[in-house]
């Protein structure tokens, strides 16, 4: 495993952060998304392509691959919220119509986490992954 990390670059931890950042999205999406019966199969399988992208981006260093990473967190993130745009229409004019306003600290927080990995891919997508 250290072979593997000895000639990488402070990007490929960006791109490794944002793998990371993905699964714990997935977890926590599919949990809150399980209990209220909300399962939107793109964002699942935006965050899973991610990872899987990710995971080649390990050991096949290509910028085309680390676009596609971002795109794919990128849909996920906005899909999320414009499945949300009733509870959020809901809290923050205070009624009961559009959805559920009492899941939108959980919304925040899982937008937050899958912004973050969107992010730390873009920041790595402007950085070199493996030292020359």
């Amino acid at each position: 495993m250290m072979k593997l990390l000895e000639n990488k670059a402070l990007g490929f931890y960006f791109t490794a952060l944002a793998g990371i950042v993905a699964i714990i999205s997935v977890i926590y999406y599919f949990i809150w998304a399980q209990s209220n019966n909300l399962v939107n199969p793109v964002i699942l399988i935006a965050l899973v392509i991610g990872i899987v992208v990710d995971v080649v981006l390990v050991y096949y260093d290509n910028d085309f691959l680390i676009v596609a990473t971002t795109i794919c967190y990128s849909i996920a993130l906005f899909q999320l919220l414009v499945d949300s745009v009733g509870s959020l229409v809901d809290f923050f004019q205070g009624i009961v119509m559009f959805g559920d306003s009492t899941q939108v600290g959980t919304i925040f927080t899982l937008s937050c986490i899958i912004l973050v990995g969107a992010l730390a891919s873009i920041i790595a997508s402007f950085m070199k992954r493996v030292k020359s």
